[in-house]
């Protein structure tokens, strides 16, 4: 009797256990580090299941996976060649692996091809990889 009343308790504290893990995940806002945002940018399927923040000060860029549709976000960061315009060379790639809620950042601190040139266009591809489904491209001038 004793063992058949631990095997229920155990159970019951299993359920209980995975449902209030499956209701935070549910329940989670995914909202990168950082502050404000000068640009927002999300895929174009209609659960936006990736979106990318920018913030010019510092070069931060910032790309969370928004929905659990098994998609995997990934962004890429360009910029507008001096010698042809409306070019773009792409710097760097970003990808949100993990699932709903997962981020990937750069920022200029990193170095190398995450600082980006003032006052130059910079393109911004979003897209649920690895096949470019539902892309957007997007541009500023990166000049703060």
């Amino acid at each position: 009797m004793r063992n058949k009343i631990a095997a229920l308790v155990a159970t019951t504290a299993f359920v209980a256990a995975g449902t209030l893990m499956t209701a935070t995940s549910a329940s989670a806002t995914v909202d990168p580090p950082g502050g404000s945002w000068d640009h927002t940018w999300t895929t174009t399927d209609a659960d936006k299941g990736g979106t990318v923040y920018i913030e010019e000060n510092g070069d931060v860029v910032s790309l969370c996976d928004t929905a659990a549709d098994g998609l995997t976000p990934r962004a890429t960061i360009a910029v507008e060649e001096s010698t042809v315009p409306g070019a773009y060379d792409t710097r760097y790639t970003l990808t949100a692996s993990g699932g709903l809620g997962s981020c990937a950042t750069a920022r200029a601190s990193d170095g190398g091809t995450h600082n980006l040139p003032e006052n130059w266009s910079i393109g911004v591809g979003i897209y649920l990889g690895p096949n470019y489904q539902h892309s957007s491209q997007h541009y500023y001038l990166n000049d703060h």
